[in-house]
């Protein structure tokens, strides 16, 4: 094969290279992002106070027993004031009431744990992360929908990979066909056939 031949071969193989892995790199991203649709996890952290921390999809609670979360999703967050501590009480969307508030022991009997502005500041980050989690809500069924049917149609659409095997095979074909291939393949035709001649062996190979 002459060199030209060689080269616009690699070529062909690069290019089916590159659309067999652009194929699988689309397929894993929208596989991903239906997984994260399905199932976000906790999401970023935004805020905390106490034993609260608030996370872009849950409300994450440490008390002695252990660490449980709350989704925000449908969750009600409403503040209540108290001569010793300001409490905040949360409805899930079972209809399960927790009051929660900062269960850090303070310095001084009977010295609020944390002012009042910090506990309502807390509760509007709360209740501003659960009205974005429900409208995330309501959007998700139609993204979901929409990515697994990008997904079925990435995976019928191997085009790009068609084309670059057909080209592949075109390549190869011309190469067969080049004339200085053909002297190629005749002059180490006879060679084998004089070191037969002249050995009485069939050449190595």
């Amino acid at each position: 094969m002459s060199r030209r031949a060689a080269e616009a071969e690699s070529a062909a193989l690069a290019e089916l290279t590159s659309a067999q892995a652009a194929y699988e790199r689309r397929l894993r991203q929208l596989e991903q992002q239906i997984a994260r649709l399905r199932n976000p996890g906790t999401g970023e952290r935004l805020d905390s106070l106490g034993e609260l921390v608030l996370f872009q999809h849950v409300l994450v609670v440490t008390s002695g027993p252990g660490t449980r979360s709350i989704e925000l999703a449908g969750l009600d967050a409403r503040f209540d004031t108290g001569q010793t501590n300001h409490s905040i009480y949360l409805t899930d969307v079972a209809g399960r009431v927790h009051r929660k508030y900062p269960h850090h022991q303070p310095a001084i009997p009977d010295q609020q744990r944390f002012d009042e502005e910090a506990v309502r500041d807390f509760t509007v980050a709360v209740q501003n992360a659960v009205a974005n989690e429900n409208s995330l809500h309501t959007r998700i069924p139609r993204q979901l929908t929409q990515a697994e049917q990008e997904l079925e149609e990435a995976r019928a659409d191997t085009r790009a990979q068609e084309v670059a095997r057909k080209e592949v095979t075109l390549v190869r074909q011309r190469n067969r066909q080049d004339p200085h291939r053909k002297v190629a393949d005749s002059e180490l035709e006879d060679a084998l056939q004089n070191w037969k001649a002249l050995t009485g062996r069939i050449p190595p190979k």
